[in-house]
């Protein structure tokens, strides 16, 4: 662990569990948005932790910043804190200021059209955008014939159709009609939907390790027959399934992250979506079969960290979408080069 990292993680690590309450949490799916939290997180510099430090940011690479972005989905930060890490990381790459506020990326849901204005670009289209009610910008990858424009587009010019997910976050629309970017740049070649996948990856990690420990903490308090659950050879069983589960999609995380910036990134960050996918799916199973009825009641907290669960693991591709698709390009460089392309150096 870096200098750096190891500053990161102490400042989340001070941060999310102590600002982040269940309250607060709980507030924000009543639509509430948590100033007080996103102003901390800003004054803390923690928004910023890609940015480079003439910008006032850490300049973290994506390892160094993964502990902050696994604590704060750990903790159920309700703030679009990944979102917006994520978006500087775009913007740095491609060299452009980071502004203030929520940012997010946002994907086309139409036919996107741009046009020259001047030395700058107008856009045209509506785009998916997490947490659109609240940003101030959303990062708008368009597509062209051999690269990827993208545009950081102001928030307050687009027209918002208002939804949520299964664990009540924003999952709004923006509609631009003829609105100028704010800034612009071409490159980060690659499919932008991958990012996306990438960032909920990272995010269903953090939520299964508290999953985990939920579901630990119960088997170890609940008692039945005398002793508690967890001493129960088939709770344990289920239990260290689980642990194998969490452990591998914080690998599969991990080595995308570390992949961030060369030519290998795409297809681990398509292999952390499948893993941290089929992970969720059975620390969700698991963490509900063990805490039993109490698990689904509103009144215990479990649900805030599966809902969430189920929810992500369908954004931006399912695990079942991206599977198929490594499968296909693995049915596209053939057989005698499949063992090649699972122990490349660069893969």
């Amino acid at each position: 662990m870096s200098e750096l990292e190891q500053m990161l993680a102490e400042t989340a690590g001070r941060i999310f569990p102590n600002e982040a309450t269940l309250a607060l949490v709980e507030a924000a799916e009543n639509g509430e948005w948590p100033a007080e939290l996103w102003a901390c997180l800003e004054d803390n510099g923690l928004t910023r932790v890609f940015a480079p430090e003439e910008q006032g940011g850490a300049g973290a690479t994506w390892s160094e910043a993964l502990p902050v972005l696994l604590a704060a989905s750990k903790h159920l930060a309700p703030v679009p804190f990944v979102e917006t890490a994520v978006a500087g990381a775009v913007l740095a790459r491609l060299g452009l200021d980071m502004p203030e506020g929520p940012l997010a990326l946002a994907l086309p849901q139409d036919e996107a059209r741009v046009v020259r204005d001047g030395d700058g670009w107008r856009f045209n289209g509506t785009v998916a955008a997490p947490w659109g009610r609240a940003l101030t910008h959303a990062l708008v990858p368009v597509q062209q014939e051999e690269d990827t424009l993208w545009l950081l587009m102001p928030a307050a010019g687009a027209t918002v159709t208002q939804a949520t997910n299964a664990a009540a976050q924003p999952r709004d629309s923006l509609a631009f009609d003829g609105v100028r970017a704010v800034s612009a740049a071409q490159g980060m070649s690659g499919n932008p939907k991958l990012l996306g996948a990438l960032q909920q990856s990272i995010q269903m990690a953090g939520v299964m390790e508290r999953v985990l420990n939920q579901a630990v903490q119960y088997a170890n308090e609940r008692t039945q027959f005398g002793r508690p659950i967890g001493k129960f050879q088939a709770i344990q069983q289920q239990l260290a399934q689980m642990a194998d589960h969490v452990v591998a999609a914080r690998m599969a995380v991990a080595t995308a992250c570390a992949a961030m910036g060369s030519a290998a990134w795409e297809r681990q960050a398509m292999i952390a979506k499948v893993i941290c996918g089929q992970a969720a799916s059975v620390a969700a199973a698991v963490a509900h079969q063990v805490h039993g009825a109490i698990g689904f009641t509103y009144e215990h907290s479990l649900h805030y960290g599966t809902r969430r669960l189920w929810s992500w693991r369908a954004e931006y591709g399912s695990d079942g979408d991206w599977a198929e698709q490594l499968g296909r390009e693995a049915i596209t460089h053939g057989g005698d080069a499949l063992w090649a392309d699972i122990t490349a150096e660069d893969s």
